[in-house]
């Protein structure tokens, strides 16, 4: 049997309250491996074909300049919404064409992140519709 660990609720630094679990396989439904399948830009910063969360969050980081999404913003997603989280925002936005943004990958990130803050991203919502183009 799995078991989730869940951190206490806390409340980030816009008085939003964010519940952490430690597992984004319970709470979004996706495994690493077909998150590296739905965002293959990441493959090449992965050093396993069978990655680990901790792999995924390796390879975001890597994948994160690349995007020119800066380490202050991801310093600052990963305190608003975890590690795991962040690493999958990073892949949804790898996976985006370039035509998708208004300006750039990483200024898309950034607004990820305010929406993070206020309670108002659904990365699940974002990992169905991308299930459903593949």
């Amino acid at each position: 049997m799995k078991t989730i660990t869940r951190s206490p609720a806390v409340k980030n630094s816009h008085g939003v309250t964010i519940n952490f679990q430690t597992d984004p396989e319970s709470f979004l439904k996706i495994t690493p491996t077909e998150l590296m399948k739905l965002a293959p830009r990441m493959k090449p910063y992965l050093r396993d074909t069978m990655p680990r969360w901790p792999d995924i969050v390796d390879a975001a980081d890597w994948l994160r300049e690349e995007l020119g999404i800066s380490k202050s913003i991801w310093g600052d997603a990963c305190l608003a919404m975890g590690r795991e989280q962040v690493a999958i925002a990073v892949a949804i936005v790898s996976a985006k064409p370039q035509s998708h943004f208004r300006g750039s990958a990483g200024a898309y990130f950034h607004g990820m992140v305010s929406r993070a803050k206020k309670g108002e991203l659904h990365l699940a919502r974002t990992i169905c519709g991308m299930r459903a183009q593949h």
